[in-house]
């Protein structure tokens, strides 16, 4: 199902995929249990002091293994499979939330050394994972020798409880990592990062998160490189942490610096930590500043809220039903086509028929609604339900809307994406207004549903399918009958846009399911990010009709809501699967498909990812061409970018619109703002969720430098599974 929450001045679409409901039928079996895979998020590879609990809990995501959807409601039992003496701490079964995730918290035992455990599904024992920790004595230095080094030179530190696998051990100088070339339990020999200024440094050593003190040592640094070009970037992918950028100041020099993780494991999130040396005496190496984290862990960043409302809340647990009750989930689309009914062909509706459907209500179940066709054009028929309030929609409004249909909608939607079906042979989309819609939202929420498609019925022999192509849409209620007030003209703003919207989610629906057999939708986040490219499709085309005031009813609600992912990217992942549905998810999802089709050579590339049983990322890398990492990453670059008028590689840039032209407000401020870091010693700290990205503004000493390193969490190396990127770009 689709259905459209209204927020304000945005306006917000989620996809559900429904082919059953509870309450809808003689009491339906469950599918079979898909094929389940359990992914390792994070939390594997960590140090812990012996007999302590880890600092990170394990995280394990269930999900399919053809569609890759999270699954809610497995439960998940955790396991110790090696190391003596480790407990839990809390519940050792525990049941996946809405984002598949399940966590385990351990105290590891009294004896140094690998811990191992498994997170195994209880109802499909051969999806498990595996995940490693190591229990260690806390390490300490002794000494360093020299006292005073070059860089590129070796240096030797000594201590105890050191790692004797030297990729084990991580030996910082203020944060920037060196490379361990030999190491014991009480040794090691470690080269001096090229990257340091000249300067003292703090060294320290550290297993994971387990840190020793630091020591105070003299640095003679190399000199700094050439001022580079504008404009020129540096991607920077380690997980080791091992590489620095260099970053030169100049005569206002600045630079972006995008940090990104590019992981497409949807619910999870992981850690950074970006530290900087200054080539000045401003620096702070004993005890270096650290800087307010840019997205801590579990929520986003300190001030910034994001929309969760009723429709969101609703739209969850509906859907957990609906996938639930799915039974062709794992059927293909000749075994569909086998057990579907014939139907007999429909006659074109005519003003004043009368027809009776079901319609989803609040409780799961459906309404009988009577209603009457009270404007019929080519490719729609406008019903408007008998129990209508008075003074609704006239002859004239519904004229309006098919004439929008008609002439502007429906050709530019399936000129893009394709055909929709004609299961009942009338010809004709049908368009019904009834208060049931107005019902499903209960009084005084935060925003309100404007509308949906429900996929149910376009498979006719289900219970509660329509068996056509229907969109359902609430009604005018200025008094306020059949839940908060409803006036005319706000429905009149919203509708149009709504009816692009969810036109291109029933083509899609016949392009992926009944045409290609896809065993369920597409994912959410580019489901909905491809419908909202159709509103700005039918916006660009009003456009270059001229009319402005029409293309402005279309892509009013994609900008509002890119708006406020702008504000704070961070918060937001690209990729998420299953989430709350928010604004700013929305907005993200529709600047990356403009972003895709500027970099992939216009609409074809709508038309190529709509008509195609991949899903999500895999769909999307196979129709760029263009492996993730660097796509999501460049993406994020761009967010900046864009239009701020300096020379940059094509793909850091956003084709068809300007961003800055059109998110600049009238106080000349962009909304997405970094903070500015860079005249002292820094370290930033914090979380970013998968396919997500943070900014900074990176300003050196005029005549100094800065030099950047980054890593995992306190500075350790990341997780592999966090894909860590930074992308550094001279902006003046």
């Amino acid at each position: 199902m689709k259905r459209w929450v209204v927020r304000g001045a945005g306006w917000l679409t989620t996809t559900l995929f429904a082919v059953g409901m509870s309450g809808c039928g003689d009491n339906p079996e469950a599918p079979e249990l898909p094929e389940l895979e359990v992914v390792a998020a994070s939390g594997s590879g960590q140090f812990g002091v012996v007999g302590q609990e880890l600092a990170e809990p394990f995280h394990a995501v269930v999900r399919r293994v053809d569609t890759g959807a999270p699954r809610k409601d497995m439960s998940v039992e955790w396991t110790i499979e090696q190391g003596s003496g480790a407990t839990w701490v809390g519940a050792s079964v525990v049941t996946t939330d809405s984002t598949g995730s399940a966590f385990a918290r351990l105290r590891l035992g009294p004896t140094a050394g690998t811990y191992r455990v498994r997170a195994r599904v209880v109802e499909q024992e051969r999806a498990s994972a595996s995940f490693e920790a190591v229990a260690v004595q806390p390490p300490r230095l002794l000494g360093l020798s020299p006292s005073t080094v070059s860089v590129g030179d070796t240096l030797r530190i000594e201590g105890t409880g050191f790692s004797p696998v030297a990729e084990q051990d991580v030996a910082l100088f203020s944060g920037i990592r060196g490379r361990v070339v030999a190491a014991s339990t009480s040794e090691l020999r470690v080269e001096v990062p090229s990257c340091l200024p000249t300067r003292a440094v703090t060294v320290t050593v550290q297993l994971g998160v387990v840190r020793t003190g630091g020591m105070s040592l003299d640095v003679r640094g190399s000199l700094p490189p050439e001022l580079r070009p504008l404009g020129e970037d540096e991607v920077v992918a380690d997980p080791a942490g091992l590489r620095c950028e260099r970053l030169p100041g100049g005569p206002g020099a600045q630079y972006l610096v995008t940090v990104v993780s590019a992981s497409t494991i949807g619910a999870a999130r992981h850690d950074y930590s970006l530290a900087a040396l200054v080539s000045t005496g401003l620096s702070g190496a004993p005890g270096m500043r650290r800087a307010p984290p840019g997205a801590p862990i579990g929520g986003p960043p300190r001030g910034v809220t994001v929309s969760v409302n009723f429709g969101e809340r609703f739209e969850r647990d509906l859907r957990l039903r609906e996938k639930r009750l799915a039974p062709f989930e794992s059927e293909g689309r000749a075994e569909r086509a086998a057990r579907a009914p014939r139907l007999a062909p429909v006659e074109v509706p005519a003003v004043g028929d009368r027809r009776t459907f079901k319609v989803l209500n609040a409780s799961g179940g459906f309404d009988d609604v009577t209603a009457v066709a009270r404007y019929v054009g080519s490719h729609a028929a406008l019903f408007i339900d008998e129990s209508a309030p008075a003074g609704g929609f006239t002859t004239g409004d519904l004229a309006a809307f098919d004439e929008r249909f008609d002439d502007v909608i429906y050709p530019v939607d399936t000129g893009v994406f394709g055909e929709p079906s004609d299961l009942d042979g009338n010809e004709r989309i049908v368009i019904l207004f009834t208060p049931a819609v107005n019902r499903l939202t209960p009084r005084g929420s935060a925003g309100f549903v404007g509308g949906f498609f429900f996929g149910l019925d376009l498979l006719p022999d289900r219970e509660g399918s329509n068996a056509g192509e229907i969109f359902y849409s609430l009604v005018p209620d200025p008094e306020g009958r059949f839940g908060d007030a409803r006036v005319k003209s706000q429905l009149l703003s919203v509708t149009p846009a709504i009816l692009a919207h969810e036109f291109m989610h029933m083509i899609h629906f016949n392009q992926r399911v009944l045409k290609l057999g896809a065993a369920g939708t597409e994912a959410l986040w580019l489901s909905e990010g491809l419908a909202q490219m159709a509103e700005e499709l039918v916006g660009e085309e009003y456009e270059r009709r001229g009319k402005p005031q029409s293309a402005s009813l279309f892509r009013a609600g994609n900008r509002t809501r890119a708006r406020r992912f702008l504000k704070a990217p961070s918060a937001v992942s690209l990729i998420v699967t299953f989430g709350k549905g928010t604004l700013e998810e929305r907005g993200a999802g529709w600047l990356f498909l403009m972003y895709l089709r500027g970099l992939g050579g216009g609409n074809d590339v709508l038309t190529r990812l709509t008509r195609t049983t991949r899903t999500g990322v895999d769909n999307v890398v196979s129709v760029i061409g263009t492996p993730w990492e660097p796509l999501v990453s460049d993406w994020a670059t761009a967010l900046y970018l864009d239009g701020l008028g300096i020379p940059t590689r094509n793909a850091l840039d956003i084709g068809g619109i300007d961003l800055r032209a059109t998110f600049t407000g009238s106080d000349g401020a962009y909304p997405l703002a970094p903070p500015t870091v860079g005249l002292t010693d820094f370290t930033r700290t914090g979380a970013l969720w998968s396919s997500s990205a943070t900014h900074f503004i990176v300003v050196p000493p005029a005549s100094g430098s800065v030099a950047l390193r980054l890593g995992g969490s306190s500075g350790a190396a990341s997780s592999p599974t966090a894909a860590l990127r930074m992308d550094v770009v001279r902006i003046r």
